[in-house]
Protein backbone atom coordinates (compact mmCIF):
# COMPACT_ATOMS: atom_id res chain seq x y z
CA UNK A 1 0.00 0.00 0.00
CA UNK A 2 2.22 2.87 -1.49
CA UNK A 3 0.43 6.36 -0.96
CA UNK A 4 2.50 9.84 -1.80
CA UNK A 5 1.58 13.14 -1.64
CA UNK A 6 0.68 14.64 -5.53
CA UNK A 7 1.80 18.47 -6.48
CA UNK A 8 0.97 21.68 -5.60
CA UNK A 9 -2.33 22.17 -7.78
CA UNK A 10 -3.41 25.60 -8.63
CA UNK A 11 -7.29 25.04 -7.14
CA UNK A 12 -4.96 23.55 -3.80
CA UNK A 13 -2.68 20.80 -2.60
CA UNK A 14 -3.50 17.26 -4.20
CA UNK A 15 -3.20 14.39 -1.95
CA UNK A 16 -2.97 11.29 -4.06
CA UNK A 17 -3.09 8.08 -2.77
CA UNK A 18 -1.27 5.11 -4.70
CA UNK A 19 -3.16 1.45 -4.17
CA UNK A 20 -4.39 -0.20 -7.22
CA UNK A 21 -5.39 3.17 -8.58
CA UNK A 22 -5.02 6.68 -8.15
CA UNK A 23 -6.94 8.81 -6.01
CA UNK A 24 -6.89 12.63 -6.06
CA UNK A 25 -8.06 14.87 -3.69
CA UNK A 26 -7.51 18.79 -3.48
CA UNK A 27 -7.30 20.28 -0.33
CA UNK A 28 -8.73 23.69 -0.97
CA UNK A 29 -7.43 27.11 0.90
CA UNK A 30 -8.42 29.82 -1.66
CA UNK A 31 -10.55 31.27 1.42
CA UNK A 32 -7.30 31.42 3.97
CA UNK A 33 -4.77 34.09 4.07
CA UNK A 34 -2.26 31.94 4.86
CA UNK A 35 0.12 34.83 5.97
CA UNK A 36 -1.83 34.75 8.97
CA UNK A 37 -1.03 31.90 11.87
CA UNK A 38 -4.44 31.75 12.10
CA UNK A 39 -4.85 30.43 8.01
CA UNK A 40 -1.87 28.46 8.30
CA UNK A 41 -3.53 26.33 11.29
CA UNK A 42 -7.04 26.14 9.56
CA UNK A 43 -4.63 24.77 6.28
CA UNK A 44 -2.70 22.02 8.43
CA UNK A 45 -5.82 20.95 9.77
CA UNK A 46 -7.36 20.41 6.64
CA UNK A 47 -4.44 18.45 5.14
CA UNK A 48 -4.24 16.75 8.61
CA UNK A 49 -7.99 15.35 7.96
CA UNK A 50 -7.35 14.44 4.71
CA UNK A 51 -4.39 12.81 4.91
CA UNK A 52 -5.63 10.61 7.79
CA UNK A 53 -8.48 9.81 5.23
CA UNK A 54 -6.88 9.25 1.86
CA UNK A 55 -4.48 7.00 3.72
CA UNK A 56 -6.77 5.25 5.94
CA UNK A 57 -4.88 6.44 9.49
CA UNK A 58 -6.65 5.94 12.62
CA UNK A 59 -9.45 3.45 10.82
CA UNK A 60 -11.26 0.94 12.87
CA UNK A 61 -9.30 -2.69 12.39
CA UNK A 62 -10.57 -6.34 13.53
CA UNK A 63 -8.19 -7.58 15.91
CA UNK A 64 -5.78 -5.09 17.04
CA UNK A 65 -6.30 -1.28 17.56
CA UNK A 66 -3.00 -0.40 17.05
CA UNK A 67 -2.74 1.65 13.36
CA UNK A 68 -1.68 -0.18 10.21
CA UNK A 69 1.76 0.36 9.76
CA UNK A 70 1.76 1.50 5.66
CA UNK A 71 -1.22 3.95 6.49
CA UNK A 72 1.26 5.26 9.40
CA UNK A 73 3.94 5.49 7.00
CA UNK A 74 1.55 7.04 4.24
CA UNK A 75 -0.30 9.55 6.93
CA UNK A 76 3.71 10.78 7.50
CA UNK A 77 4.79 11.00 4.49
CA UNK A 78 2.07 12.57 3.12
CA UNK A 79 1.72 15.23 6.10
CA UNK A 80 5.80 15.56 5.66
CA UNK A 81 5.59 16.39 1.89
CA UNK A 82 2.25 18.70 2.16
CA UNK A 83 4.11 21.24 4.89
CA UNK A 84 7.17 21.82 2.23
CA UNK A 85 4.38 22.64 -0.58
CA UNK A 86 2.60 24.93 2.59
CA UNK A 87 5.93 26.46 3.21
CA UNK A 88 6.60 26.95 -0.33
CA UNK A 89 3.38 28.71 -0.92
CA UNK A 90 3.25 30.80 2.40
CA UNK A 91 6.71 32.18 1.10
CA UNK A 92 4.93 32.64 -2.80
CA UNK A 93 2.17 34.84 -1.08
CA UNK A 94 4.84 36.46 1.36
CA UNK A 95 6.38 37.68 -2.12
CA UNK A 96 2.96 39.40 -2.97
CA UNK A 97 2.92 36.19 -5.40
Amino acid sequence: MNKTLATLAAAGLALTATVAQAENVNVTYSDLNLSTVAGQKELSQRIDRVAREVCGYGAARTGTRLPDRAARECYEMAKAQAGEQVAARVDEQAMGG
